[in-house]
């Protein structure tokens, strides 16, 4: 298991450092917005723990094109950055007040940091310790606090939520506040394809069911053996995959409970081994209820329209250039 685990970490630390660009400098320029430059290390540092989820969770073409979308994204969201903390610097070091606001809400952020971890000493051996420039991180943070001031101008108070909003939300999105029984689980797929006589094929199941009631994670037993399309998840079935499946088989494994493992199911592809995974509840949730999360997504949804909309207004007097 711990030879898998470090020939993962290797595989995407090697696609990691095999980024398209070819670039062997971690220093190399890839933008340049109004004169300010986005480096490769920037970048990378960006896509570092996207790209290992991915990993974990996508495989060959399908994580290839993760890889690339993560990438786009990342250097869309550094650039947007980049004209925020621009503009934030333009409109708010010529207003003292504003200056010392962010001061004060830098200096108290900084002092409840130390103040959790006993001492100034400590907070900078923990910062040390995490690989983290205390320094470089509390310019981060104050450029943070000027671009929630701009934006508060500019964004949040141009947001209005009102009970009608969030009525016709609700009514819109009814399925969203009243659901069936949701699952999704593991399986195993031994085929009979893969072996010469459907016995033979059998007596494999009964081999892993066996390891699998010895107390072996069921997960790893499935990416090592199963032959099903999600063996490299694990088998897993996320929730609205299990839509598709099989409705007979979904419903044996809606009888399973708890961490309880389904016998050997034949069926004329194969045998099959289930493993509920998670179980969401029927649930009907009226319009009082559904009230705050309705407003909070409806501010999500706004918010974001909001600011691509003022970004659209800034990038007219943005220069913008890519290497890459």
């Amino acid at each position: 298991m711990k030879f898998l685990r470090w020939v993962f970490f290797i595989s995407i630390l090697q696609l990691f450092c095999s980024y398209q660009t070819n670039a062997d400098n971690l220093n190399a320029v890839r933008v340049v917005v109004n004169g300010e430059i986005i480096t490769e290390f920037d970048i990378r540092k960006r896509i570092a723990e996207a790209f290992q989820i991915a990993g974990e969770k996508y495989q060959g073409v399908e994580f290839q094109q993760k890889r690339r979308q993560i990438m786009s994204d990342a250097i869309d969201e550094l650039i947007d950055r980049k004209i925020l903390v621009q503009e934030a610097k333009k409109v708010i070091l010529l207003d003292p007040e504003k200056v010392e606001e962010i001061e004060k809400n830098l200096d108290l952020f900084v002092k409840g940091a130390v103040e959790e971890v006993g001492s100034l000493y400590k907070f900078y051996e923990l910062a040390h310790k995490q690989g983290i420039n205390p320094l470089k991180k509390k310019a981060e943070l104050k450029e943070d606090l000027m671009v929630d001031v701009i934006l508060r101008e500019n964004v949040y108070r141009k947001i209005v939520i009102t009970p009608k909003d969030m009525k016709r939300y609700y009514q819109d999105n009814i399925d969203e506040f009243s659901g069936e029984r949701k699952l999704s689980f593991r399986q195993i797929l031994i085929k009979y394809s893969g072996y010469k006589t459907k016995e033979e094929a059998k007596s494999v199941a009964e081999k892993l069911l066996n390891r699998l009631e010895d107390g072996e994670e069921f997960e790893v037993v499935a990416k090592e053996h199963s032959q099903g399309p999600h063996a490299y998840r694990g088998g897993l079935w996320e929730f609205d995959e299990v839509r598709d499946f099989r409705k007979d088989l979904v419903a044996i494994v809606s009888e399973l409970k708890g961490d309880e493992i389904s016998q050997i199911i034949e069926t004329s592809i194969g045998c099959h081994i289930f493993k509920i995974e998670e179980i969401i509840p029927a649930k009907i949730t009226s319009f009082q209820q559904a009230q705050g999360e309705i407003s909070n997504t409806l501010f999500r949804e706004k918010f974001l329209k909001q600011k691509r909309k003022y970004l659209q207004e800034l990038k007219r007097d943005v220069v913008i250039k890519r290497y890459y």
